[in-house]
Parts: structure tokens; sequence; C-alpha cells
């Protein structure tokens, strides 16, 4: 089947339309609030001064603060990556679940998603580490800094057929890791390229309007002073964050249903 990126983006238009209510609630609650918990209770503020002071010192800085807050991004991981679950379940099951039914499966699903995501960063450290070692082996900085491109390039690739993991999982039910990322390098097969430039080419839009909105956010909140500037950027920062997440999970739930086609049981239990 060849990928149709007008039809991807139409569907996920269509499927952010007919569930946005639930999604809404589901995003504010795993997206929205564990950010806005995130910039109040550990600004980045003092990175930032001592980055802007001494450049030097920004990683003992950004070492420190993580050192401090690590398990507050511990927990904000996990909720993003439920969040992330819950919503490709909601939009994604053929039949559709409530929102409490979501969550459920993606706590079920937390576990392996978790896996599969350090084995493609273990693969990635890996890959990284491999071609480091083999250029510093060679003595020639320009073949080291090729084969890290290389390295970068063959990972940007494997990343891209695993982009349909999270709906493997939640829709076919796959909890087996392996299984799960041979399946979404599967469906991918064929069509990289495309599925490759569709994903640039949204998020090259994205990014742009991030950074618009962004600046936007910034002069709104430097009206304000101290605390109350450091909410009002917070806020529309975790509303802005959510929103494009959810649009990108939605693309890849899109991806996903376009790629797979309909999925009988016989279909899940064969990749079990």
């Amino acid at each position: 089947m060849k990928f149709d990126m007008g039809r991807a983006w139409n569907d996920a238009l269509a499927m952010l339309g007919a569930n946005k209510d639930v999604i809404g609630i589901l995003a504010a609650v795993f997206f929205f609030l564990p950010a806005l918990i995130v910039s109040i209770i550990a600004p980045t503020t003092e990175i930032e001064a001592a980055a802007a002071a001494n450049p030097d010192a920004a990683q003992a800085a950004f070492s420190a603060y993580f050192a401090e807050n690590w398990a507050l991004f511990l927990a904000y991981m996990i909720a993003t990556f439920v969040g992330t679950l819950a919503i490709m379940a909601l939009i994604g099951k053929p039949h559709r679940p409530t929102v409490g039914e979501a969550i459920s499966a993606a706590m079920k699903a937390l576990i392996p998603y978790i896996i599969a995501s350090l084995i493609l960063g273990l693969f990635a450290g890996l890959l990284i580490v491999l071609a480091g070692a083999i250029g510093g082996v060679t003595g020639s900085t320009l073949i080291a800094a090729l084969l890290i491109f290389v390295a970068i390039m063959v990972l940007m690739f494997v990343t891209f057929r695993m982009i349909l993991l999270g709906p493997v999982m939640m829709v076919e039910g796959i909890m087996n890791p392996v299984a799960a990322l041979t399946r979404s390098w599967n469906l991918v097969k064929g069509n990289t390229r495309r599925v490759v430039l569709f994903i640039l080419m949204l998020g090259v839009a994205l990014v742009v309007v991030s950074l618009v909105l962004g600046l936007i956010f910034g002069l709104i909140a430097a009206v304000f002073s101290g605390t109350a500037g450091l909410w009002i950027e917070a806020i529309l920062g975790g509303i802005m964050g959510a929103v494009m997440t959810v649009i990108m999970l939605t693309v890849y739930v899109a991806i996903y249903k376009q790629l797979a086609g309909d999925v009988s049981p016989q279909d899940i239990e064969a990749f079990e």
C-alpha cells in the first residue's frame, strides 16, 4: 500500500474532531498538568542565569539541577507515557473505549512500552559509541565525524520505522516489546521515505509555530514580574505543548490505521 500523506492528515483531523472532548481530558491530566508542575516546582531560570554568566558553568548547573529534580522528571516521564498510550488506545481501537478503559489499557502496556523504548535507546547508544570508537581507532577526525554522521542517519531511519510502536501495542494488543517493534518495522516497510517526509514536514511546521507562540508567550509573561510571570509562561507553554503532542499522537495513529488496514484477531495472534 502506498502511503497517502493527505489522507493521513485528514484522518488525523477527523479523529481529533470526533474525540476532542475526551482527548482534551487526557491531555490536560497527563500532559498539561505534569508540564505545569515541572515548570513551577523546577524552573530552569537558575540554569539559564548560570549559562548567561559563565557558559563553562552551564554543565555543572544542569547536573545539579537534574540531581535535585530527577524524581520529578521520572514522574513526569511516566505520566506522559501513560497519556500517550491512553490517547492512542482511545482513538485507535475499533470500538471507542471509555477514558477509564483507555487509561487501564495504557497502564497494562506501560512496562512493555518502556522496555521497547529502552531497547531502542540501547541500540542508539551502542551505535553512536561504536561509530566513535571505530573513528577513534583510525585516528582521523574526518573519518570519525563521517562515521558518527552515518550512525545518526541509521538511527533516524530505525526510529522512523518504529514510530508505530504505540499504536501497535494499544490497537493490536502486542505486549511483547520485540514483537511490537518488529510489527512497526514491517508496517512502515515500503513507505519509509513517505512517512519520514510527512513527519518531517509536520515537525518543521510545529516547530515554527512553537517558536512564534513561544516568543509571544514570553512577551506576555515579561509584562508581569516574579511568580505571576512564571505561572503565565508555564500555563501558556503547557497548553501549547499538550496541543502539539496530541496532534503528533493522532497523526501516528492515522499513519498506523492507513498502513495496517483492517486488523483481524487472527492477524494479531500471528504477531504475538
